[in-house]
């Protein structure tokens, strides 16, 4: 990341400042550090089962399957036999990153593999196939209710950076004069698995043409992290085999916790119009986060340094709301408004590094970092071939989801650099489904610029 300490004159490079830039390199944030290894990592927010998905996650107000356990429990009083619904998932991760090029106003030296102006993004694939959803419903006369199982996330990451080159515009040397030198950040190697999966009961009832549900998850949680931070000559191609090992952070543990979701579900007397609405908690946790320097640190430059804090993790709560109409018996159309709180994500956040306990002048600037919640917009049709058998169902829809990576806003250059505001999402959706006298499958595609979902759900009814 820094180049090394015989090309940084002691005169005009302060070691804590070396120290601080060394730290950085990475993109948008899952865990409440500032460790930039949790770049890339999304929530899976959208609804279970591969009907709600074809339809862009527009499900509130019909919530026509078991799946309606988690995505909106007042729906579960419109089944009216016992229900098992299963469902499979195969996750495509597209991850950026900050990899090469310099920050915005430094040309390149065209020395070396400094040849690029201005910030250029890295990319990386992660695939994870899985169980992603399964659950019973029973109704019965009185009410229904339903147990479950959904994975919130399921996330792997694995990717390298270069490490991009920026200027020392911070800090003195140890005359007391400013000094600005070429410095370059960390060449690194990453890897992540995150993991939360709830497992829950709901229940529902029905007042008149009004139902309400309410549901109860207990959610479990873990994750594995590291980060190497290597530190390349500075106009060198970074060599993981060669180059000096600087430090390390990890983020692990396992914790778990409870949450609860409310919703409703009112549909008009002919059944024509439906609105639905939920809330969902979201669980708290927290974990390890560790930071070490390792041998290549020069220990002229710095003392070797270890420590270890509890880190929060707080998943964000949702609020939403849906409307569907139904122009005839064949065609439904459905959109849902979602608010996502992810700015909570920011609740207790930790400076992994611990920079202000090593010098004063080198501040973290948390108060500087930034997440934005979300207003996502979900849109689907559907329409059933009636008149043949089996039935098939042909569904298609879209959503946005805005930009809600962690960003920097603050003058630290080396956080500006890694900590990005990205583009917005459109995602766009299509699936089949086949209803058979006693079984429902259902395929659907969710395609976006950094995440595509595959699946596939099975449902029978006894």
């Amino acid at each position: 990341m820094m180049r090394r300490n015989r090309n940084l004159s002691s005169a005009t490079a302060h070691p804590f400042l070396v120290l601080a830039l060394v730290l950085l390199g990475g993109g948008p944030l899952l865990a409440q550090t500032n460790l930039e290894t949790n770049a890339g990592v999304q929530f899976n927010f959208s609804t279970p089962g591969a009907g709600n998905l074809a339809l862009g996650g527009a499900f509130l107000a019909l919530a026509f399957d078991a799946s309606a356990a988690y995505t909106n429990p007042a729906g579960l009083t419109a089944i009216a036999a016992p229900e098992t619904l299963a469902e499979v998932r195969h996750w495509n991760y597209t991850h950026l990153f900050t990899d090469r090029g310099r920050v915005a106003g430094q040309d390149p030296t065209t020395k070396g593999v400094d040849t690029i102006a201005g910030l250029r993004d890295g990319r990386a694939e992660n695939q994870v196939t899985g169980l992603a959803f399964t659950s019973y419903v029973y109704p019965s006369r009185h009410g229904s209710f339903a147990i479950f199982r959904h994975e919130l996330v399921d996330f792997e990451a694995d990717f390298s950076t270069h490490g991009a080159y920026l200027a020392l515009t911070r800090g003195r040397g140890p005359y007391g004069i400013p000094g600005e030198r070429d410095a370059r950040l960390a060449s690194m190697r990453n890897r992540m698995d995150v993991n939360i999966t709830a497992y829950g009961g709901a229940a529902a009832w029905r007042l008149r043409g009004l139902s309400l549900g309410l549901s109860v998850s207990h959610f479990k949680f873990s994750i594995d992290s590291l980060a190497e931070r290597f530190r390349p000559e500075l106009f060198s191609p970074a060599n993981f085999a060669s180059d000096p090992l600087v430090n390390v952070q990890s983020q692990s543990g396992e914790d778990s916790d409870w949450a609860l979701a409310a919703g409703f579900l009112w549909e008009s007397p002919r059944q024509r119009w439906s609105v639905g609405g939920v809330y969902r908690q979201g669980p708290d946790f927290t974990f390890e986060a560790r930071s070490k320097s390792a041998s290549g640190i020069d220990p002229a430059q710095l003392a070797p340094f270890a420590f270890s804090q509890r880190a929060p993790f707080h998943v964000p709560d949702v609020y939403g709301v849906g409307m569907a109409f139904r122009p005839s018996d064949a065609c439904r159309l459905a959109f849902d408004y979602d608010r996502v709180r992810y700015s909570q994500l920011l609740d207790g956040f930790v400076d992994i590094f611990k920079l202000s306990m090593l010098d004063e002048d080198i501040s973290p600037e948390l108060d500087r970092f930034v997440i934005d919640d979300a207003d996502e917009l979900h849109l689907g049709a559907e329409y059933a071939f009636l008149r043949h058998w089996p039935v098939l169902t042909v569904r298609a829809g879209g959503w946005y989801e805005p930009d809600h990576s962690l960003r920097f806003e603050g003058e630290n250059v080396g956080f500006g650099a890694v900590f990005r505001r990205r583009d917005a999402q459109v995602h766009l959706t299509a699936g089949l489904g086949l209803a058979l006298r006693r079984l429902q499958l259902d395929l659907a595609l969710d395609h976006s610029s950094r995440v595509s979902v595959v699946s596939l759900s099975a449902g029978v009814r006894y």
